[in-house]
């Protein structure tokens, strides 16, 4: 939990971190949803290359946002009260 920062140079390397994460992130089950996310989740990609003598030049980067599950407490009639 928290934030962290894993360098990776393979799509398998990602594809681990992404799986991790996901198991870190809390569910619930509301009405409205059998798996509804209770944490918001980022992840950010920095691309990387060399540029002629300059190392590890940023080139890009791309951003992914998962925020939490937005059921309305009136909609998860059913949901206990942690999980609204």
């Amino acid at each position: 939990p928290g934030l962290s920062e894993h360098p990776v140079t393979h799509a398998d390397e990602l594809m681990d971190i992404i799986d991790a994460g996901a198991l870190n992130r809390s569910t619930g089950t509301t009405s409205a949803n059998a798996d509804s996310s209770r944490s918001h989740a980022v992840l950010q990609l920095s691309l990387r290359k060399d540029v002629g003598r300059i190392k590890n030049k940023e080139h890009g980067r791309l951003t992914f946002i998962d925020l939490a599950g937005s059921e309305r407490g009136a909609d998860t009639s059913k949901a206990c009260r942690t999980t609204r």
